[in-house]
């Protein structure tokens, strides 16, 4: 049976496919609107052993859900890794079509991880939601103070969000038309904290049906939102084969750059990775150093702190050991403890 290399250039309207043989000989090259019955019908026509890349998107689980059952294998790439692609100047669907099928072929490409489990990524849309509007409270927040800022009133505490302390800046303001435009950013605001907690209320029933997150909050400093959060964006713990590609997809791994056995700059945090596992990481070893009963992070960071006399390379080391510890905790499943921490 002939293997036959197929890429895949979606968008929300038409989608190209292109089809080569293990040669690079390029059989065919083709636009077709956008649909599941187009996709059903494109990828049924396909003789072979057929593979086929796609880069990931919001489209791409979906899609692959769909033709997964008539192809041999459906591989999702990460876009930035595919620089031959996003930096070509002739850059087109089709011959983005036929670059992908090509990398195919030769095995370059970096494979991005999506569940199987349809429940899980539905989850993880849930999660999102939770971020999102938890960075537009943020930001509603940030203008309300820069536009008291704009009038001379600064205040750097949360004040500003009190009843009384609302009352007492909308006050200072001398414009009526101007105390009405900051009055509307606080119906925004209190508009965006019901979403959210209506949010967070959604994400925490639909957690119930995952077992670990009850787990992972037995380690210190995780609570209820942070073990949510690493169970929505790992998905599956053992997709990583050691610790140390944990860190690096979690932003807390070291990237070293050389040329002719020379660095070119310093050793720094690989800013590729996952962010929301860097905060949880950073909520967590705050609310662990900080708890009442001693734990086994607290220990670790006086320890990382004793030899190498430099805090953040101490928060660094217990960062790195939260996310280890929830990875075994739920790998285990067994609640964590201190003596084995």
């Amino acid at each position: 049976m002939k293997v036959v290399y197929t890429g895949l250039d979606v968008g929300s309207r038409l989608f190209q496919i292109a089809t080569m043989e293990e040669s690079g000989e390029l059989l065919f090259c083709k636009k077709i609107a956008m649909s599941e019955e187009n996709l059903i019908a494109a990828f049924s026509a396909l003789e072979g052993e057929v593979h086929v890349h796609l880069e990931a998107g919001e489209m791409a689980p979906w899609i692959r859900d769909v033709i997964s059952r008539l192809v041999h294998r459906v591989v999702i790439s990460h876009p930035m890794n595919n620089a031959w692609i996003a930096k070509d100047p002739n850059k087109c669907d089709r011959i983005d079509a036929i670059k992908l099928a090509d990398l195919l072929r030769m095995n370059r490409f970096r494979e991005v991880y999506y569940s199987d489990d349809r429940s899980r990524r539905e989850f993880k849309l849930l999660v999102q939601h939770y971020n999102d509007l938890t960075k537009q409270q943020a930001g509603i927040k940030r203008k309300i103070k820069a536009r008291f800022r704009a009038q001379g009133i600064i205040v750097h505490s949360l004040e500003l969000f009190t009843v009384k302390g609302k009352e007492k800046a909308l006050g200072l303001l001398s414009s009526d038309w101007l105390r009405k435009a900051v009055e509307q950013l606080y119906e925004v605001l209190e508009q965006s904290q019901t979403a959210q907690q209506q949010a967070r209320q959604l994400m925490c029933k639909q957690g119930q049906a995952f077992p670990e997150i009850k787990l992972l909050q037995s380690v210190p400093g995780v609570g209820p939102i942070g073990a949510a959060r690493y169970s929505a964006y790992i998905q599956d713990p053992t997709r990583f084969s050691s610790r140390r590609k944990l860190w690096r997809y979690s932003r807390l791994g070291v990237s070293f750059r050389s040329s002719d056995g020379e660095p070119l700059s310093h050793p720094r945090l690989d800013r590729n990775g996952c962010g929301v596992l860097k905060n949880v990481a950073r909520v967590a070893f705050i609310a662990a150093l900080r708890a009442k009963v001693e734990n086994s992070f607290q220990r670790a960071y006086k320890e990382a702190l004793k030899s190498t006399h430099n805090a953040v390379h101490a928060r660094l080391s217990v960062m790195r050991k939260i996310v280890s510890v929830m990875r075994a905790v739920w790998i285990t499943n067994t609640p964590y403890r201190d003596d084995l921490g």
